[in-house]
């Protein structure tokens, strides 16, 4: 368990989406990133999502841009209603090659936008 730190986040770039597949009890859907870090995963929810609960366990895969898809799991950590719904997801179980993976695309994505 990656534990509440406070990682770098980076928002995907405009017609570059990250794709997350999340899959939890009762639901299966497939959303883009609002933003994403080594700890975890805000995803914008573009309608009502049903199912979803805080604390509850997901599995995701992960596509980001030009790189294979890969397994994590994770555990909703907020869920916020504005215009539309997004929540948090903080990643509870990912392997190092794959963190590495999301530290190398948040660094890159934060030297283009500076």
């Amino acid at each position: 368990m990656r534990g509440r730190q406070r990682s770098r986040r980076a928002q995907p770039a405009q017609g570059k989406p990250v794709h997350v597949q999340i899959m939890g009890e009762g639901f299966l859907d497939v959303f883009a990133a609002r933003d994403i870090s080594a700890g975890g995963v805000s995803i914008s929810v573009p309608h009502r999502f049903e199912g979803c609960a805080i604390d509850q366990e997901v599995d995701l895969v992960i596509s980001l841009p030009a790189e294979r898809p890969f397994m994590a799991r994770g555990r909703i950590v907020h869920r916020t209603k504005t215009s539309h719904e997004f929540f948090g997801v903080e990643f509870t179980r990912l392997a190092d090659s794959h963190s590495a993976l999301i530290e190398r695309y948040v660094d890159g994505r934060l030297r283009e936008t500076a």
